[in-house]
């Protein structure tokens, strides 16, 4: 059928659909040459390389991959800064490899070029040693993570505590490589988290210390730890709580017969931490010195301390000195003594601030304060004056036991 025929009658002619091409700039490295991804009418896509050279030339250039395109991208802005289109021959022992790696090298400092040789010094000095060989995903780093910490020598109660809060974090988050974790990564994973602010940030210190591990050598999965760059909110900190004079006695003549009665004592007159106690052992105990010297293994602080041995804790230690200070059990047995003497809130480190009130408001120095419970002076300050009147303190170092050491 010729153009000045028509079409017969049963015969539908569909109209030809226009071609239609789009472009998107997908690289830029200067104001002379773009790299477009450019949609061809028949659907499939090259990369063109465009721009002026400096003779006025247009250059339009098609390529079937990016990686080309970029290539001859880079070609063309060395030719343009050279200021002509050929390259002068010179002696080199660098492949042609070596040669466009140089010139990309010198594109992406840009004004500061002349500063390459420092970047080399700079990665031979410092990034080289700290550069992930082979990073671990998630789920085989925190296995090993969890068979490491297994073997340590962390007490018990903290390695259950890290133990538990990252199989959460590893089957709540996807199975990335730990060097692909960012900071964002971990605040997305704690805003899921339903607990409070206290309890999100125990998260991240939990999590941080798995990523510390990853760092350290031989491992090396990763060169920064995520989560030092995340911050919790967690308001305005509540004031410490102090037990009340009548329930410190409930509480030790309940704790006398679960034999639980040195770790009480410890606490509440001694001031000590409960991983503390937990890991205090007779032989530190000097009763004749009137002294407990907790070493640097066992204190928050990392360091060694001396704690003085008042009346009150002495008549206690001396009452139950067979006695474990942290038996078999123990947290079994803690929650029945605190059932049994009707305590039913329990703020963190309650008996360690009762201790330290008291002894306060007794000594009435800041430095001794400081000294005896391994805080320091602005602390003491901040905290702990004024908790308990004098009446409180006289009838609080009353507290002794009884006959037989009931």
């Amino acid at each position: 059928m010729n153009a000045t025929e028509s079409a017969p009658a049963n015969i539908v002619q569909l109209p030809v659909k226009k071609q239609v091409r789009k472009k998107r700039v997908i690289a830029k490295a200067g104001e002379w040459f773009n790299v477009y991804e450019f949609e061809n009418g028949s659907g499939s896509t090259s990369f063109r390389v465009d721009g002026y050279k400096r003779d006025g030339a247009r250059v339009r250039e098609n390529y079937a991959t990016i990686v080309e395109a970029s290539c001859r991208q880079i070609e063309l802005e060395t030719e343009y800064l050279k200021g002509h289109a050929e390259t002068t021959a010179q002696a080199t022992k660098l492949t042609p490899d070596q040669v466009r790696l140089c010139e990309g090298a010198i594109l992406q400092l840009g004004e500061d070029w002349p500063r390459i040789i420092d970047v080399v010094v700079f990665w031979k000095q410092q990034g080289k040693q700290r550069a992930v060989v082979e990073s671990e995903r998630i789920d085989e780093a925190v296995k090993k993570y969890l068979e490491w910490l297994e073997k340590s020598t962390f007490r018990d109660a903290t390695k259950r505590h890290w133990k538990t809060r990252m199989k959460v974090f590893r089957d709540s988050v996807s199975n990335v490589r730990v060097s692909d974790v960012t900071p964002e990564f971990i605040e997305n994973y704690l805003a899921g988290r339903k607990t409070s602010a206290g309890g999100k940030d125990t998260d991240k210190r939990a999590i941080s210390r798995f990523f510390s591990w990853c760092i350290e050598r031989p491992r090396r999965w990763a060169v920064a730890n995520p989560c030092k760059e995340v911050k919790i909110e967690k308001g305005e900190a509540a004031p410490i709580a102090v037990l009340p004079v009548k329930d410190c006695q409930k509480l030790l003549r309940a704790a006398a017969p679960a034999k639980l009665a040195p770790y009480v004592a410890v606490c509440l007159f001694g001031g000590l931490r409960p991983f503390e106690a937990a890991r205090l052992e007779w032989k530190a105990v000097n009763l004749k010195d009137r002294e407990i010297r907790l070493e640097a293994n066992q204190t928050k602080t990392g360091r060694a301390r001396v704690v003085a041995i008042c009346d009150t804790l002495h008549a206690w230690l001396k009452a139950h000195k067979n006695e474990k200070f942290y038996p078999a059990n123990w947290r079994k047995k803690f929650d029945a003594v605190r059932k049994k003497a009707k305590i039913k809130a329990w703020p963190s480190d309650v008996m360690r601030h009762t201790a330290i009130s008291h002894y306060f408001r007794n000594t009435g120095s800041y430095g001794k304060t400081a000294e005896q419970f391994g805080n320091s002076e602005a602390i003491i300050k901040a905290h702990y004056q004024g908790r308990v009147t004098s009446a409180d303190t006289k009838k609080f170092y009353s507290i002794l036991p009884k006959k037989g050491g009931k």
